[in-house]
């Protein structure tokens, strides 16, 4: 039954992970709400990575590991499962190789106050240390939840380490997390669902509180240079002012996108840019 605690926190994990899951659940165990409980969710997990998580539990009582074979996706149903012991009154997610910054579920409870289903700001943490900003979405927009919907927004619109959303919400949703169909990105075919529910209420954050380190952008690298990363970052945030030089960062990587943006709109007469709002206007997904 869910309401004893703020927020359960999702991490879904699979093998190989062993060495980066100190860094991602420190994370979590050090947010500024810590009347939360914390779900590993093993999708394969070796035996390197379960010793890893069985000391962990050691440390700290809040974390329940759910080991699972490897399921033909992500093991979807099986976090549909552990939501049902859900005791938080939101839920939070983050993928085993991002890290949150403290303020994350601080931030998703002020959010979901008001809403069923959000995110915080959505950014990328690029290998080279730089900070940017691919997504320019809100959901709390008819237009961009259409655009969403639509299918043509191909792009994995909010990754899993941004989401959030009401423990109360999801149980009234007619699947929750299932079995993702070839080809589609599994978090954007969960959080589908709420956005095609006509009473979900749906809300953007603009608080920057996740470090997300995209895979894409790190196809080539080793366990040992993803670990690295995370050390690294995790090192300056707990250093002193170190959330300050982070948050730092963010701003410079938001004057950059705004400088690109503006440099963009002095290029809207283009024949690819008219063809592109005339398809948004077409599907009535846009201004």
């Amino acid at each position: 039954m869910s309401g004893n605690l703020k927020a359960t926190v999702l991490i879904p994990t699979m093998r190989g992970r062993g060495p980066l899951l100190p860094y991602s659940v420190a994370s979590v165990l050090a947010q500024t709400v810590p009347d939360i409980e914390v779900f590993i969710m093993g999708d394969g997990a070796d035996d390197e990575t379960r010793c890893v998580i069985h000391d962990l539990m050691r440390r700290d009582s809040r974390i329940q590991f759910f080991d699972h074979p490897k399921h033909e996706s992500r093991g979807e149903p099986n976090r549909h499962a552990a939501l049902a012991r859900a005791r938080g009154e939101i839920v939070c997610y983050l993928c085993d190789r991002d890290l949150m910054l403290p303020n994350h579920v601080e931030t998703m409870m002020r959010l979901l106050a008001r809403a069923d289903f959000g995110h915080t700001l959505i950014s990328c943490v690029m290998p080279a240390g730089d900070v940017t900003f691919p997504k320019e979405i809100d959901i709390g927009r008819p237009a961009d939840r259409r655009w969403i919907l639509s299918g043509i927004c191909f792009a994995n619109g909010i990754p899993l380490s941004f989401a959030g959303h009401r423990v109360d919400m999801y149980r009234k949703l007619p699947y929750g997390w299932r079995t993702t169909p070839q080809g589609l990105f599994t978090d954007n075919y969960m959080w589908d669902q709420f956005l095609a529910e006509p009473g979900c209420r749906a809300i953007s954050g603009t608080v920057p509180t996740i470090l997300y380190f995209p895979r894409s952008m790190r196809a080539d690298w080793t366990v040992e240079q993803k670990l690295e990363e995370l050390k690294r970052w995790t090192d300056l945030m707990v250093s002193p002012e170190g959330h300050q030089r982070i948050l730092q960062r963010v701003i410079d990587g938001l004057e950059q996108d705004r400088l690109e943006k503006a440099r963009e709109r002095r290029l809207w007469r283009s024949p690819l840019r008219r063809a592109y709002w005339n398809l948004r206007r077409f599907c009535g997904i846009g201004p």
